[in-house]
C-alpha cells in the first residue's frame, strides 16, 4: 500500500504529504541528479530554457542566476511544486527572467524552435508516451538545441522499491533508441559524478 503511494506522491505531489514530505525528499534525492543536469546545461547569456518537471524549482533558480537577459521556463502537472517553485524564485518570476506553469507539457502550447535547451530530471519514467514527450521536444527546440534528460539506469530502477504501474524503468539502449527515432543526434550519456553509477545523463542534439 505505501509503496504504490509514495510512487504516485513521485509522480505527482499532492495533498499535505506532497507539499511538507515528498517535497524535501526531491530535494535531497535529486540533488545529485540536478548537479549533473545544471552542469550540461550551462546556461549562460541569453539562453532560453524549458524545465520539465522542475519539482521544488532548485535547478531552475540556480540556471535563472546564471543568465543574462535570457529566460528559463518551467512547467510541472503537480500544484503543490508550483507553489513551492514559485516562492524559490519569487524575484526571478517578477524581473521576468522565469516562468513557471502548471500543466502537462504534452498538452502545452509552446510554438515550435522556442528553446534553445530542454531538460529534464526524474521525469522520464512517467511519460505515457514517450514518442509523443520526445517528438514533442524536438519541436519546441531550435535547429542546434539540446536536450538534457537526468535518469536512474532501469536495472538500479527495478531493484528498488518502487511500485512498477508508476514507474516505467529505462534503459541506456531504450532511451538512446528513443531520442534517435524522435530525430535527434548525437545521443550521448554520461555518468553522474560522485554518484551512484546507476544514475545518468543523457544528452541530445536536434
Amino acid at each position: 500500500m505505501f509503496k504504490k503511494f509514495f510512487s504516485k506522491q513521485a509522480r505527482k505531489p499532492s495533498g499535505l504529504f506532497g507539499r511538507f514530505v515528498t517535497a524535501r525528499i526531491f530535494e535531497k534525492g535529486n540533488a545529485g541528479l540536478n548537479r549533473g543536469m545544471l552542469d550540461l546545461v550551462a546556461a549562460s547569456g541569453e539562453d532560453r530554457i524549458l524545465e520539465i518537471g522542475f519539482g521544488t524549482g532548485g535547478a531552475i533558480h540556480a540556471m535563472a542566476g546564471a543568465l543574462d537577459g535570457g529566460r528559463v521556463e518551467g512547467i510541472d502537472f503537480s500544484g503543490n511544486m508550483l507553489h513551492i517553485a514559485e516562492k524559490k524564485n519569487r524575484k526571478h518570476i517578477e524581473t521576468g527572467k522565469v516562468k513557471l506553469v502548471h500543466g502537462d507539457f504534452d498538452k502545452a502550447s509552446y510554438p515550435a524552435e522556442s528553446f534553445d535547451t530542454v531538460c529534464t530530471a526524474n521525469t522520464i519514467y512517467f511519460w505515457p508516451d514517450r514518442m509523443l514527450t520526445a517528438a514533442r521536444i524536438f519541436e519546441v527546440l531550435k535547429p542546434g538545441g539540446r536536450l538534457v534528460i537526468a535518469y536512474v539506469e532501469k536495472a538500479k530502477m527495478d531493484n528498488m522499491p518502487l511500485d512498477m504501474e508508476v514507474f516505467t524503468p529505462i534503459s541506456h539502449v531504450e532511451l538512446k533508441t528513443l531520442l534517435e527515432q524522435a530525430g535527434f543526434n548525437s545521443v550521448r550519456i554520461y555518468p553522474e559524478p560522485d554518484q551512484d553509477i546507476a544514475e545518468y545523463c543523457a544528452v541530445a542534439e536536434k
